[in-house]
């Protein structure tokens, strides 16, 4: 519990400004109000306010706060638009000492007015601070105006987010991307993209839109498409035929060498490059992607997609040196003494981890080094049926690579239920529709072989327990119940982990999980001048999360070739006292009308299994500006008032 001299926090009032003791606490108020030595004095946002320091001026800070919403007033409806100008010209006017009789009824009525009929979320939601301060807080306002004087102007600490940023790991600007592609300005939405995902084409595929879990518009009728929307100025691009403008900064910085050249690898090259460093990559494969490449079949995400976006990056001056393992061709120690005065580490979890069952003969292939194979244009022995052991997306893109090279029978093992199976539905949906066939709350005992061949697999069946250290509920073998599947391969694809032997023997702490102990805000290791991210850190995840890990290396890296000290910068910091908080996705806005969501075209099923042609289809331009319209621009301005360091 809190402190606080007065809070308006979800509408709940706690007043303690007339108390000298025995103040009433605030009840989940999730926000800290002491971080990193700063103090919080006082913070508006859209779910109210909250004073800490008494002395605190809470009309000037509320002017500084709609200064912040004026700035993303859309102008789609004039209500928002025009009214929260003139509450900012009237407050202007007040803090001035030019105030009138009138002004502060006036900002009443505009803020209830503009609340009853702005035409999306933001503006509505923006200026509840705003009446909570001029109901509560009247006073500060008459005062200012009867003294009829201007005020010194402090400082704030302001921040812009929304519901479905503070989802995507990346933290990309979902909502005003959005709000281009409305407009029809594509050149425009890809630029912002690309500010915090330098593979537009490729996520607008293959990313796992954790922002439409958090979409608010589930509340209504469906999340917006945003992950489709991603790709449309992603393919504009290419049909028309426009090449992107990079503005490096001055060339010539340090050298950073960048060990893989997977998404993370890639993120963090890209921005430093544009930051003017000197960046070379090293990865031991003979293509530039990492798991996007060698991962993720050609129906999910077509080979010419991520190689022109590869291309992009490269051209930024980057030195890129395949089939090099660095630990073998070349040493750690050996990249610091070249010169290079920082290491990003990024080799991704391309490990397969054992199945776990006695298997005698040939038969078995790991689903990553499987997918490798086939995405790598290595022939691959067809099997009459096959057994994939896993709930993810690897199993899962396995069984559908299966399908299309002519296997004829193609079974999942999983051991929990649909509920808990971790690939993404529309992915197990398209599995099930072209023949897979999924065996849920079944796990595998040992392999069937015969002649040196595999021929069936025994298993056993499961139940539920108690929800484990992954949230999900525990699978508990049920005794007596084994049956046997017969099959000609079993294909295990039950997670991946890294391979560290590059920093065996180095002053480079490591968890008992076999991942990089990093400096959470800033992706240092324990050895000054090298930094890690991605799956080498977190353990198998997502592209996003790969390229958000890469962004936040590079920004990393950028402060310790500055300064010597990898310290997140001040925005960093306000963003992680900021996330959890803006991860709700309330409403106050007007009942919204459902409208249907525009779902990308899907290859017929016939032909899928044809070739290795892409399923998922762009949205038409006629259908991503219907399904923009959708986006009820859910944007959060956030406004801090703090002291310095302690």
């Amino acid at each position: 519990m809190n402190r606080v001299v007065f809070s308006s926090w979800g509408g709940n009032i706690v007043d303690n400004r007339r108390k000298t003791a025995g103040y009433t606490p605030v009840e989940n108020l999730e926000f800290p109000l002491e971080h990193n030595g700063h103090r919080v004095r006082a913070f508006m946002s859209w779910w109210g306010l909250v004073v800490v320091d008494e002395k605190i001026n809470v009309a000037d800070m509320t002017h500084a706060y709609l200064k912040e919403v004026q700035k993303l007033s859309c102008g789609e409806c004039s209500v928002g638009y025009l009214g929260i100008r003139v509450m900012l010209d009237t407050l202007t006017r007040i803090l001035g000492g030019k105030g009138t009789e009138n002004d502060i009824a006036l900002l009443r009525w505009l803020g209830n007015g503009i609340k009853a009929n702005t035409k999306c979320d933001f503006c509505a939601l923006a200026l509840t601070p705003v009446l909570d301060s001029l109901k509560y807080y009247e006073g500060k306002y008459t005062k200012i105006k009867a003294a009829q004087k201007s005020l010194a102007k402090p400082a704030y600490l302001t921040r812009i987010t929304a519901p479905c940023m503070e989802a995507c790991p990346a933290h990309q600007d979902a909502p005003g991307y959005i709000e281009l592609i409305n407009n029809r300005r594509y050149e425009e939405a890809l630029a912002l993209i690309r500010q915090t995902n330098c593979l537009p084409g490729t996520m607008g595929r293959a990313c796992f839109a954790f922002c439409e879990e958090n979409c608010t518009r589930q509340d209504i009728d469906k999340p917006v498409s945003i992950r489709a929307l991603k790709r449309v100025p992603a393919d504009y691009e290419v049909t028309a035929a426009l090449e992107p403008e990079a503005k490096v900064k001055k060339a010539g910085g340090d050298k950073v060498a960048v060990i893989g050249a997977g998404p993370a690898g890639l993120a963090a090259s890209y921005n430093l490059a544009l930051k003017g460093y000197r960046v070379t990559i090293y990865d031991e494969q003979p293509s530039v992607g990492g798991m996007a490449w060698v991962g993720i079949p050609a129906f999910r995400l077509p080979r010419n997609v991520l190689g022109r976006e590869v291309d992009i990056i490269k051209k930024l001056g980057i030195d890129v040196r395949l089939n090099t393992r660095v630990g073998k061709d070349i040493t750690l120690e050996q990249l610091l003494k070249q010169g290079f005065k920082a290491v990003f580490i990024a080799t991704g979890a391309h490990a397969g981890r054992e199945l776990g069952i006695e298997v005698e003969g040939g038969g078995v292939v790991d689903g990553v080094e499987f997918l490798r194979d086939v995405n790598m244009g290595q022939k691959v022995a067809v099997k009459k049926r096959v057994i994939i052991v896993g709930g993810g997306n690897v199993a899962v893109d396995c069984a559908r690579t299966c399908l299309r090279l002519g296997f004829k029978e193609v079974i999942i093992l999983y051991r929990r239920s649909r509920a808990e199976m971790p690939a993404r539905e529309e992915e197990i949906e398209a599995a099930e529709a072209e023949g897979a066939k999924i065996h849920y709350l079944a796990a595998p005992v040992k392999a069937l072989t015969e002649g040196g061949k595999v021929t069936g697999v025994e298993c056993i069946r499961m139940k539920l327990g108690e929800p484990d250290d992954s949230g999900r509920r525990s699978p508990i073998p049920i005794e007596g119940s084994e049956f046997t599947v017969g099959t000609d391969m079993i294909i295990p694809a039950i997670g991946e982990k890294p391979d560290l032997s590059l920093i065996e023997g180095k002053s480079i702490d490591t968890t008992k999980w076999g991942t990089i102990v990093v400096d959470a805000p800033t992706g240092q290791t324990s050895l000054p001048a090298v930094f890690a991210g991605g799956d080498c850190v977190s353990g198998p995840a997502t592209l996003v999360e790969a390229i958000a890990a890469g962004n936040k290396a590079a920004r990393g890296i950028d402060r310790y070739l500055k300064s010597g000290r990898a310290t997140p910068p001040e925005e960093q910091v306000v963003e992680d006292w900021l996330h959890d908080v803006a991860l709700n996705h309330q409403r106050d806005g007007n009942i919204v009308a459902k409208k249907e969501r525009q779902s990308p075209e899907q290859l017929p099923i016939v032909k899928r299994k044809l070739g290795f042609d892409e399923v998922e289809q762009c949205l038409t331009l006629e259908m991503a500006a219907k399904e923009a319209e959708r986006c009820l621009r859910c944007y959060r301005v956030m406004l801090l008032a703090v002291d310095g360091k302690k």
